[in-house]
């Protein structure tokens, strides 16, 4: 569905089904020059066991309008602003106790959102995460110049070997091709925006320490090569009583590479 916000148009996702009374509100962010459509199987299986589910496109990606947002501290802002706007429009969307989950720079832009606002989420899941979030010079110039070499890096880089071989849950679909073409649906100079601001986020240890009210969850691919394990653990040492779940022979698009282990890790995170 369309929600206008700051006068621009925001694509949302709900998982196919409408918001129900009494239920409560599940919000799903994707990563850097993503779109929504990398929790489809997330929506609609939370949307069909009780959660009201919210995955928005960010401003500038997939269906929605507007620019990108340059940092990790105006996305979070942006997120609490739309939950408002939603929690107004539609009294079936509670703004209490709240499930959150993002994933990459998402999991930046939950840690933070959940930061300036501790009290309003109770369990948030980390997904393919660290802080700092730093990237590599080659693979920001190459964003930067919008070559092709930067979907090229991400998609090598973000895979487990296993999925680099071929293998995939799903018989005749390639999880790279999968995730190289979304990238590259990507409009120009958004890879670059969301990856500098991955880079150049700076408040985590605050976000963090406030998140300790939360119950916090880190879902972390052991074979992950962008957000590597050691800055997943990194992160959870500053969140007070995290917990961290590993994922084996997984990479940093778990999404798309370990669905079904994704999806249990965030059940245990929810439960």
């Amino acid at each position: 569905m369309n929600i206008e916000l700051n006068n621009e148009s925001i694509f949302i996702s709900t998982g196919g089904v409408e918001w129900k009374d009494n239920q409560p509100s599940l919000v799903l962010i994707h990563g850097a020059g993503l779109n929504r459509t990398v929790w489809t199987l997330f929506t609609r299986y939370f949307a069909r066991r009780g959660y009201n589910v919210l995955a928005p496109d960010l401003p500038g990606h997939g269906n929605s309008s507007g620019s990108a947002l340059p940092t990790i501290e105006a996305m979070a802002k942006w997120v609490n602003q739309l939950l408002d706007l939603c929690g107004q429009e539609n009294s079936a969307f509670s703004l209490e106790d709240m499930f959150l989950a993002g994933h990459s720079m998402g999991s930046l832009v939950a840690l933070q959102t959940v930061g300036d606002q501790p009290i309003r989420f109770a369990k948030v899941a980390l997904m393919g995460t660290a802080y700092p979030m730093v990237v590599g010079p080659p693979l920001l110039n190459a964003a930067k110049a919008n070559d092709h070499a930067a979907i090229d890096m991400i998609t090598l880089f973000g895979h487990s070997e296993a999925s680099r071989l071929g293998r995939n849950p799903i018989a005749g679909i390639s999880v790279m091709n999968v995730g190289e073409a979304l990238l590259e649906r990507a409009g120009p100079g958004v890879l670059y925006n969301d990856l500098a601001a991955c880079n150049h986020y700076a408040e985590g240890e605050q976000a963090a320490a406030a998140a300790g009210a939360s119950s916090v969850t880190l879902i972390l691919g052991v074979d992950d090569r962008m957000t590597m394990p050691k800055g997943g653990y990194a992160l959870a040492s500053l969140i007070p009583d995290s917990q961290v779940i590993e994922l084996k022979d997984c990479g940093h698009m778990m999404l798309g590479e370990q669905p079904e282990s994704a999806l249990q890790a965030m059940l245990t995170a929810f439960s």
